[in-house]
């Protein structure tokens, strides 16, 4: 952290003390700011979002990244909301911070880089959330699916969850989000206003997963279906698959397979997301008169049980899921 283009520890810790909203701009390109939020007690970094940025999962306990909008525009923040950690993760910012303005990358690439260099340092010894394991179960049920439809190298190459991008896989044709819930409506959580907007000239269809905890001898665990993944994928794939599984925050513990069990309890259904589909978007809020620059960060629930299931999904699509999208 040469050149001062970033505030000292007592620098840093002088300002946490003043217990007042504070912001310091980083020197360089894009234009970056640190800054403290003490009413909600979190540190953070605030980056533009460009065109190809969205979900980012850390698998970290307390820092997170979210998507806002400030004056119209659209940014990334990276936050650290556990006080007892703002020094250690001031550090962190200031590591993304470099990756974004000398290393040239994206607001995402730089949070997943970062992680990726001090993981070892950084991730605890503790399992996923509860949430994000039922969500990477959904998105492996959908890998296997696809595997077996396209093949190796275009299924492992589009699943682009982990590694934080706009939309969970980019296939050829088409984008798809997929959710997965263990509730008894198909209820979702959506994370943003942008996860279920589609980019451009590229339909999106979202792949909704109903699950339910299962007994002994039921359905599978989170690693039984890794494992189930990995035998099935050789060299190089197998190496790309990998590196998506350390950005999702899994990891293998030797001769232990504690998790949960799961097991499908409906079919898999397709969504296209088009105008007609339930979503809050920037575009939908702004044109209601909402006053965007008001609305920091977004999360809301939702429900498709009364939603009919889109009739014209690609044949592949359905095939896939078919023969592969329930445990």
């Amino acid at each position: 952290m040469s050149d001062n283009r970033h505030l000292d520890p007592e620098n840093f810790t002088e300002a946490l003390s003043l217990g007042v909203p504070f912001e310091h701009p980083i020197a360089g390109n894009p234009r970056l700011i640190i800054f403290i939020n003490s009413n909600r007690r979190e540190i953070g970094l605030r980056a533009p979002r460009t065109s190809r940025e969205g979900k980012i999962e850390t698998g970290l306990a307390h820092l997170h990244c979210r998507t806002v909008v400030l004056a119209g525009e659209q940014h990334i923040e990276v936050v650290v909301d556990d006080p007892a950690m703002f020094v250690e993760g001031y550090a962190i910012l200031c590591l993304v911070a470099d990756q974004i303005q000398l290393a040239g990358r994206s607001a995402s690439a730089a949070v997943t880089e970062t992680i990726r260099s001090l993981g070892k340092l950084l991730r605890g010894q503790g399992p996923l959330s509860a949430k994000r394991e039922v969500g990477l179960f959904g998105e492996l049920v959908t890998l296997r699916s696809l595997i077996s439809c396209l093949g190796q190298e275009d299924a492992v190459g589009g699943w682009l969850g982990p590694i934080a991008e706009e939309h969970d896989f980019s296939l050829r044709e088409i984008d798809l989000e997929v959710k997965s819930t263990l509730s008894e409506n198909r209820e979702h959580w959506i994370s943003s206003l942008t996860q279920l907007v589609p980019t451009v000239n590229k339909p999106l269809w979202l792949i909704s997963h109903q699950l339910t905890v299962a007994g002994p001898g039921q359905g599978k665990t989170l690693t039984e279906l890794v494992a189930e993944v990995r035998v099935i994928l050789k060299g190089a794939i197998l190496a790309d698959f990998d590196r998506h599984l350390t950005a999702t925050g899994w990891r293998t513990v030797p001769g232990r397979d504690s998790g949960r069990r799961f097991r499908s309890r409906t079919s898999p259904a397709l969504y296209l997301v088009n105008e007609t589909f339930p979503r809050l978007t920037p575009a939908s809020l702004a044109d209601a008169g909402v006053l965007m620059s008001s609305i920091t960060d977004v999360c809301y629930r939702l429900d498709l049980s009364a939603v009919l299931p889109s009739p014209h999904a690609p044949s592949y699509l359905r095939s896939a899921l078919a023969s592969g999208g329930t445990v």
